[in-house]
């Protein structure tokens, strides 16, 4: 799981002493554990949703008026978290995906569902509605 992998990352940064990359590894595997022992079911779709509130605060902080120092600590916190996200469909990906199912006769109702299932956290929705219009 994807937990383990930010244990073990975080771990090897303290031993290089990336103090960076340590505490914030530091606090996403904390804020994992955390929500593991909730007592309800812990997938890798969850820890992908922690993950993304890290990245999602992050720019918020960056649309505040912050120093140079603080804005390039959160660029690259950024970049670290991004590596634990699973790589994202390009817009020529996913216009022929939407394109093959346009032809199969699938309406946008059709369309959404199977996105979610099958590339979950993967793919922009409003990349695919638009590829969806314009294909239409």
């Amino acid at each position: 799981m994807l937990t383990e992998k930010v244990r073990k990352d975080m771990q090897d940064a303290k031993r290089n002493k990336e103090t960076l990359k340590a505490n914030l590894l530091s606090t996403l595997y904390a804020e994992m554990f955390t929500q593991s022992k909730s007592g309800k079911e812990f997938k890798e779709e969850d820890e992908l949703k922690i993950v993304r509130k890290f990245i999602k605060n992050a720019d918020e902080t960056l649309g505040f008026d912050i120093s140079s120092e603080a804005k390039e600590k959160l660029t690259e916190e950024k970049k670290i978290l991004s590596a634990y996200l699973p790589s994202q469909l390009g817009t020529e990906e996913i216009d022929k995906i939407v394109g093959e199912m346009v032809a199969q006769g699938k309406t946008i109702k059709d369309i959404m569902p199977f996105f979610k299932e099958n590339y979950s956290g993967r793919y922009d929705g409003r990349a695919v509605s638009e590829a969806v219009k314009k294909i239409s």
